[in-house]
Order: C-alpha cells, then sequence, then structure tokens
C-alpha cells in the first residue's frame, strides 16, 4: 500500500509538548552531529523564565510600593512630630500652671489641716466637758436611785414591820384554844375566825382499837370522843394515819 503523504498544516494541531521533540545540531568531538531535542524540555525552560521575570516583576511592583508607603509613613511621621511638638509645647504649658495650682491647693490644703486641728482641738475640749457633764448626771442619777432604794427599802421595812406587829397583835388577842371536840383550835387571820387545827388537845397519848366485823369491815374505836380529824386514810396506798398532835 503506497505511502499518502500529508502536509505540515494538514496534520492535527498538538495539545501538549510532551513527548514532542525536534531536530537540532550538537558539535561531538569537533564534528557537528545531528541531536533530538525534546520540546518539552524548552517549555519548561520557558515557563521558567516566564515565571521569573513575573516573580521579578512582582516584586518590583512590591518594591515600588513599599516605598511609596515608606514615603506616606514619614510623611505621616513628620506630621505626628510637629503635631507632638505642638502637644509638647502645650502639655509643658498645662504642666507649668499644674505646677501652680498644685502649690495653690497646697498652701489651701495646709490652711485647711491647720483649721481641722483647730477644730478637732475646739470638738475635743467640748467632748471632755460634755463626758463630764454626763458623769456628773450619772453620778446623780446614781445618787438619786440609791437614795430612792433606800426610802423603798425603809418603807417597806416599815410596812413589814407593822404588819408583822398587827399580826402578832390579833395572835395575841385571839390565842389557841381547845374546842368542843377536843381538839386545838387556831385564829385563822384570812378568815378572821377559829378553825379546827385538827390536833388533839387532850393529854396523854390515847391508842385506838380495831376490830373486824361479820360485815368484813375494819371498825375503829378510841377510849374517848376525839375529832374525826385524829385518823386519816390514804385510799392510794391503804395507809392510815393517826394524827396525834
Amino acid at each position: 500500500m503506497p505511502i499518502k503523504k500529508k502536509k505540515i498544516s494538514e496534520l492535527t494541531l498538538a495539545d501538549s509538548m510532551v513527548g514532542l521533540y525536534t531536530i537540532g545540531v550538537k558539535m561531538v568531538n569537533g564534528v557537528q552531529t545531528s541531536v533530538k531535542v525534546s520540546l518539552e524540555f524548552i517549555k519548561k525552560a520557558y515557563d521558567d523564565v516566564v515565571a521569573a521575570t513575573k516573580k521579578a516583576n512582582d516584586a518590583a511592583t512590591g518594591a515600588n510600593n513599599a516605598a511609596s508607603s515608606a514615603n506616606s509613613a514619614a510623611s505621616s511621621a513628620n506630621s505626628a512630630a510637629s503635631s507632638a511638638n505642638g502637644a509638647a509645647t502645650k502639655a509643658n504649658k498645662a504642666a507649668e500652671n499644674a505646677d501652680k495650682a498644685t502649690e495653690a491647693a497646697n498652701t489651701a490644703t495646709t490652711n485647711a489641716n491647720n483649721a481641722t486641728k483647730k477644730a478637732n482641738t475646739s470638738a475635743t475640749d467640748a467632748d471632755k466637758a460634755r463626758e463630764n457633764l454626763e458623769k456628773i448626771k450619772i453620778d446623780a442619777v446614781a445618787a438619786t436611785k440609791s437614795a430612792n432604794d433606800a426610802a423603798g427599802s425603809a418603807n417597806t421595812a416599815a410596812t413589814s414591820a407593822n404588819t408583822q406587829a398587827d399580826r402578832a397583835k390579833v395572835q395575841a388577842d385571839n390565842p389557841p384554844k381547845m374546842g368542843d371536840n377536843g381538839n386545838w383550835w387556831k385564829w385563822d387571820e384570812t378568815k378572821k375566825a377559829y378553825v379546827d387545827a385538827g390536833v388533839l388537845a387532850k393529854g396523854g397519848v390515847i391508842y385506838p382499837t380495831f376490830a373486824i366485823e361479820d360485815d368484813m369491815f375494819l371498825y375503829m374505836s378510841f377510849e374517848d370522843e376525839v375529832s374525826p380529824q385524829l385518823i386519816k386514810f390514804d385510799p392510794l396506798t391503804g395507809e392510815l394515819f393517826l394524827n396525834i398532835g
């Protein structure tokens, strides 16, 4: 089958230089020799040159921008320095005025302290005088209370003495006496009358006798007629007490 020839212009365009080569010459031992040159190598070298150029341009642009910023900063610094100088002048003036004001304030403070010291001395003297007056007042109140207490105690003692004297007179006027039931009767100050004391007034000892009758009750009898209060029975303990005075 015959080979069909095509023009270069009829060939399909390549979309990458990888794997493409061209022909070049190279001197090898003084002899010009044809060599194969990789288009990929050439493209990489070109790309590196383009990248380096871009970096150089970017660096130059950055340097220009930095220089412009530095110039702006220098201008701002100069303006700030000028403003600072003006502010420093004003501050110095203000400091001078402040020193004068401080001196005047110190003088006023000294005068105020002196006045305060005098006022405190006067207040201390007044407090001492007030304390002395308070002490005199307290002593007078205490003395008055003591006198009143003494007078009250004396009145109470006098009243008690009068009461006891009255009671002694009443008891003397109404001595104990023997009642019709054979017990002592004494004067009751509250009832204003004689009451049975429950104590046998007869001489000697009266012994009761006990007997249990057919009805199973315990009977007690005396050799003489006495007060029923002579005998006391405790229903809780079952004990029988004889009150013989």
